[in-house]
C-alpha cells in the first residue's frame, strides 16, 4: 500500500518543483522589469503574489507535506486523512482547471498572454496546464489508494 502513497507524494512533489519554479521565473520577470518587489500597481506583468501560480504553488507544497504525514499513520488514521486529502486534492484540481479554462478561453479569443503576464504561445505549453494535469494525477492516485485500502480492509 505504500507504493501508492509515495506515488502520490512524487506526483506532488513534482508539482511542487513545476509550480515554485515557475513562481521564481514571475518574480524574476517581474524585478527585471520592476525593479523592485514592493510594486503592485501599474506594472508591466501583475504581481506574482497575485497569480494563481504562486497560490497553487503553495497548495502544491502544502499537499505534498500532507501526504509525507499520512504515509507515517496507522490504517484507521491513514485512510481517514487520505479522505481530507482527496478533498483538498478535489479542490486544487477546480482550481487549477478554473485557471487553465480561463487562459485557454482567451487564448481562443486571440490573447498570446499567459496568467503571469509573460507571452505564451499555446496554453498546453504553460505551467498552468502542467499543474493542472499534476493535481489531475495525485487526485486520481488518492482515489485508487483509497479504493485499494478499502478493498484491503
Amino acid at each position: 500500500m505504500k507504493k501508492y502513497y509515495f506515488s502520490q507524494a512524487s506526483v506532488l512533489f513534482m508539482g511542487t518543483i513545476v509550480a515554485f519554479l515557475s513562481v521564481y521565473d514571475d518574480f524574476m520577470r517581474f524585478y527585471g522589469v520592476e525593479g523592485t518587489f514592493f510594486k503592485v500597481e501599474n506594472c508591466l506583468y501583475p504581481h506574482p503574489i497575485l497569480t494563481p501560480c504562486f497560490y497553487g504553488a503553495f497548495a502544491f507544497l502544502g499537499a505534498f507535506i500532507w501526504t509525507l504525514f499520512v504515509i507515517k499513520k496507522e490504517k484507521g488514521a491513514r485512510i481517514r486523512q487520505e479522505k481530507y486529502l482527496s478533498w483538498f486534492l478535489t479542490g486544487g484540481v477546480i482550481f487549477a482547471w478554473g485557471n487553465f479554462t480561463k487562459l485557454y478561453l482567451d487564448y481562443l479569443k486571440g490573447s498570446q498572454v499567459g496568467c503571469s503576464g509573460a507571452p505564451m504561445m499555446i496554453p498546453f505549453l504553460t505551467p498552468c496546464f502542467y499543474g493542472s494535469i499534476l493535481f489531475l494525477f495525485a487526485l486520481v492516485l488518492s482515489w485508487i489508494t483509497l479504493w485499494k485500502e478499502n478493498k484491503k480492509s
